[in-house]
């Protein structure tokens, strides 16, 4: 994840950089997922998320030429870009929240 404070009258160019890395990392068959949220803060910070099957693919993604491009956008922020990375060892579904609340299903309860 990247969050970016555009300088002034640089967001919309921002913007219109990231949006033109989403649609091709999508189109890569070991990219989950690509967003970006635009936040209501104080500094209108810009969030770009990436989401990878492996990380040896997104390292792939990160010398890409296509990666370029973020680092573009990133360039482009008034402060040194936030970036973090994450890990996902495990996952789980609806069998944590029913687990945590004591359940045995959640459907009987919403049911």
């Amino acid at each position: 994840m990247v969050n970016i404070v555009p300088a002034f009258g640089m967001r919309q160019e921002i913007v219109d950089i990231l949006l033109s890395v989403k649609g091709p990392t999508l189109a890569l068959p070991t990219c989950s997922a690509c967003s970006i949220y635009e936040e209501q803060d104080d500094d209108k910070t810009i969030a770009y998320m990436e989401l990878w099957q492996s990380e040896e693919e997104m390292d792939r993604h990160i010398r890409s030429s296509l990666y370029n491009r973020v680092l573009e956008a990133m360039e482009l922020s008034t402060r040194t870009p936030e970036i973090r990375f994450f890990r996902i060892s495990e996952t789980h579904g609806i069998e944590l929240i029913e687990k945590a609340r004591g359940m045995s299903t959640l459907a009987e309860t919403v049911g």
